[in-house]
């Protein structure tokens, strides 16, 4: 198993990857701070464990977070924490996304190295690469273009990006790597993301179609690992996980709880299917389990090829088998009381 540091500061600490990253420290020996807004919540989704603290704030307040000595005799920082989910549903506000995903990643920083800190991880998303073509797969020197840029969760991520490379120049005393991730799918989805909610629509019968497209799908707890081992260098990986269609995903889903698998329908029928959810969520006062602007991840996923030959390389990360991930969601729900036994 890959050491770890000491102690660890986590951010995002109960969402789907900080949730992994804090067990996969826990499960090594370290001692892990975890930032959390809500830590009553946290006590219930986390590990009951001795090297376990919950530190409650928000990391738009790092100067709180300071106070509170959150980040005194910390060795690394792993921040998770991202508005993203918020994104892709109604009335998404994009001053607090660039908040939350650009100028808190500054402040995190210069807050753990100030506080002792050495080595830190900052998640981007594959969504700031270029598309990259199936003979020549996009990788970690692809360039940005269109699609990312008029994205502006991705728009957030290229910044974010920026100021990690700023902070690189300025503080050579920390080493900071760079994690992109495909769409993650994985136990401890509490929030839940945008993946949480279609395997839950699809447990429950809730969704006839799914979308004819395809997206690199990747196991939260993969990319956990890969946050673990980039810690301590400076580089960028990749961790995209395996392209698949959406029926491929669909079908995983059904196999692990036992429900029929939903069509593949074409994406201007999915637009309009989710357009209906939209509204009908929007009356009842609760989140969609699909919208519009996550279809449009959808169709513009389809033309992404994405190489993690990196990661796979200098990380030696392997990627888990897709029935194996929908089996952990499943048990996970199930615990949770989500999913019927």
């Amino acid at each position: 198993m890959t050491p770890v540091p000491a102690r660890t500061v986590v951010t995002g600490a109960t969402g789907m990857l900080g949730s992994n990253v804090v067990r996969a420290l826990l499960d090594r020996g370290g001692e892990v701070v975890a930032v959390v807004r809500d830590p009553a919540r946290a006590a219930a989704l986390l590990p009951r464990a001795p090297g376990l603290h919950l530190a409650g704030g928000d990391v738009t307040d790092v100067a709180a977070l300071t106070a509170a000595g959150v980040f005194r005799g910390a060795d690394a920082l792993v921040h998770t924490a991202a508005y993203f989910r918020e994104y892709y549903e109604p009335g998404a506000d994009p001053a607090l996304l660039y908040r939350t995903n650009v100028n808190a990643v500054r402040s995190l920083l210069h807050a753990a190295a100030e506080g002792g800190a050495t080595a830190a991880v900052h998640v981007s998303s594959i969504g700031v690469l270029g598309p990259g073509t199936a003979a020549r797969p996009a990788d970690e020197e692809t360039p940005s273009d269109r699609t990312a840029t008029d994205n502006h969760y991705y728009r957030s991520k290229i910044d974010s990006e920026q100021v990690v490379a700023d902070f690189r120049t300025h503080v050579p005393s920390m080493r900071v790597a760079t994690v992109l991730p495909g769409w993650m799918w994985g136990p401890g989805d509490a929030g839940p993301t945008s993946a949480g909610r279609l395997f839950l629509a699809i447990a429950s019968g809730a969704l006839p179609g799914i979308p004819d497209t395809a997206m690199h799908v990747v196991d939260a707890r993969d990319v956990a690992e890969a946050c673990l081992r980039a810690l301590g260098g400076d580089g960028r990986y990749v961790v995209a996980g395996v392209k698949r269609p959406m029926r491929e995903v669909a079908a995983a889903v059904a196999r692990a709880v036992g429900v029929p698998v939903p069509r593949p329908v074409p994406p201007r029928v999915a637009l309009l299917v989710t357009a209906v959810m939209e509204w009908r969520a929007r009356r009842r006062g609760v989140a969609p389990p699909g919208t519009r602007e996550g279809v449009h991840a959808l169709l513009e996923g389809t033309g992404r090829h994405i190489s993690s030959e990196r990661a796979v390389r200098e990380l030696g990360i392997a990627f888990r088998d897709l029935d194996e991930t929908m089996r952990a969601i499943a048990a996970w729900y199930r615990e949770q009381g989500t999913v019927p036994a």
